[in-house]
């Protein structure tokens, strides 16, 4: 790479990157991501109004629609959520390589490549979201941008950074919050704040920020509608991280394994920690040691989960990563570049062997759109959210199967929230909104089940057993069949006498009322 130009060592690092991420699409149908197959379902529900009325579909003029308005060109869905996951791992795959070019030179772009490698089928890929997964590198690229804009302000240049910003902020607004705060902090603290003062840097202030006012507006709108909840039963109270959740967050909330077979992605993560450390006295422009202090203090403070908003701190992690690797060393220390060059090629394999055996769950969850009629009415009752996955839970959202083949309802859709492509026209009963009935079964599989500690066995046994009769109370008059995923014998026996089994596999029953 010595000989080669500055592109071409990037375009040839991007590649390699790609192909390390990317390969294990051409296994599968549709990728073992937890969310993706219910976006992939909104996107059909989004398609057949007339047949889910109690939806209403949101437009696409929104933020965090990028998913939504690529998979309304497509016909064959499956095939369209395979070729978004593609480009959500080509942006990360060239754009983070391009974004350690600009920001610490030719010189740290090997080195950091082989540290960054775990963040291009990282967690928001593993997770299945998409936009955010996207939206981050496209940030970063907007804040080399406001670097070059501060250095040399001209208005073509804050005009293509305005229109880059806009198209990040309809992937994902916080990426973009996360940038702003960077820069502002940067044009306050950074080494050429202390050459200009007064008029001077305030000019190259307003020039820097000027290009992010119109995205700015549009995220500050859409924070506000997120916030604004369609009824009570969407508010969840905040939770917390521990220490050692802060701790761990940083390898698996930042590389993403599917399993245990793809821990080889840790081995960068403490590389980073001790480089980081060792340079820990440089000052790369936007990424100097004020704006990393703040993403370190935001990452301790903020909450894992905030008004319906999950991993909220958790999108602190990849910037924390590309801190690290900007400020990696022209040659790592010796040994090291074969380890991780050893480590991404078998975390790559392991990737590939984890895409066909999380599918082969899926298909094992969906073997039973044989027994269920076109349009029924299903409730999905999983008492087991994964089987052969570790970090993920990969058959949280596989009941997508049952839209998609047999046009079922969809009571787990994402519909809470305004920010959704979908929200309920009349809300059903609070025990019958997502995220309450999502994790009903899960939590409610045994008497003992999520019984607070100290109760006695008859009042764990009398709470339970209310619990059920109130779902089956609003759920028999509305579903037409039922699915059961690893259902216990306890749950099996409250089942209402109505339900007949039709289908049975494994795991795996279904039940249609009489």
């Amino acid at each position: 790479m010595t000989a080669w130009s500055d592109r071409r060592a990037w375009l040839a690092t991007g590649a390699a990157l790609f192909v390390l991420g990317a390969w294990p699409l051409v296994l599968v149908e549709l990728p073992p991501l937890q969310d993706l197959p219910n976006h992939v379902a909104s996107a059909f529900i989004a398609r057949h109004p007339a047949r889910y009325p109690d939806l209403a579909f949101n437009g696409l003029w929104k933020s965090n629609a990028l998913l939504e308005l690529w998979l309304s060109r497509f016909d064959d869905l499956r095939l369209g959520a395979r070729l978004f996951t593609a480009l959500a791992i080509a942006a990360g795959a060239f754009g983070l390589p391009w974004v350690v070019l600009e920001l610490a030179g030719r010189r740290a772009l090997r080195s950091a490549s082989l540290l960054l490698w775990p963040l291009v089928h990282g967690f928001f890929v593993a997770m299945g979201m998409l936009n955010f997964a996207i939206a981050f590198p496209l940030a970063m690229i907007v804040l080399v941008g406001l670097e070059r804009q501060r250095a040399a302000p001209s208005v073509a240049r804050g005009a293509r950074i305005a229109a880059l910003a806009l198209v990040t902020w309809y992937a994902h607004p916080f990426p973009l919050i996360v940038v702003g705060g960077l820069a502002a902090v940067e044009l306050a603290t950074g080494r050429a704040a202390r050459r200009e003062a007064g008029r001077a840097g305030l000019r190259t202030a307003l020039a820097t920020l000027a290009p992010l006012v119109p995205a700015g507006a549009l995220v500050l709108g859409t924070a506000l509608d997120h916030l604004i909840k369609a009824t009570p039963a969407a508010a969840v109270p905040a939770a917390w991280p521990t220490v050692w959740d802060l701790v761990a967050q940083l390898w698996l909330h930042g590389a993403g394994p599917l399993t245990r077979w793809g821990s080889a992605t840790v081995v960068p993560v403490i590389a980073l920690a001790i480089l980081a450390w060792r340079q820990r006295g440089a000052r790369p422009a936007m990424l100097g040691g004020w704006g990393v202090a703040l993403l370190a203090a935001s990452y301790a403070g903020l909450p894992l989960m905030a008004s319906n908003w999950w991993y909220l701190d958790s999108r602190l992690v990849p910037f924390l990563w590309l801190a690290a690797a900007v400020r990696a060393p022209a040659q790592l220390p010796r040994g090291w570049a074969p380890v991780l060059a050893a480590c991404a090629v078998a975390s790559s394999l392991a990737l590939g062997v984890d895409y066909v055996r999380l599918d082969r769950d899926r298909a094992e969850l969906a073997a039973g759109v044989v027994a269920v009629p076109d349009g029924a009415t299903l409730l999905p009752l999983l008492f087991e959210h994964r089987r052969t996955s570790d970090f993920t839970a990969s058959l949280t959202h596989a009941w997508a199967d049952y839209v998609l083949e047999r046009r079922t309802s969809a009571p787990l859709v994402f519909a809470v929230e305004r920010s959704y492509a979908l929200t309920y026209r009349d809300f059903p009963p609070a025990a019958l909104i997502p995220p309450a009935l999502d994790r009903f079964a899960e939590l409610h599989a045994t008497p003992a089940t999520g019984c607070p500690a100290g109760s006695l066995p008859t009042d764990c046994d009398t709470r339970w057993r209310l619990a059920w009769a109130q779902l089956w109370a609003q759920a028999e008059p509305r579903f037409s069949h039922v699915l059961a995923w690893a259902m216990p014998p306890e749950a099996h026996a409250m089942l209402p006498a109505r339900y007949h089994r039709v289908f049975a596999a494994g795991a795996l029953e279904i039940f249609a009322r009489r």
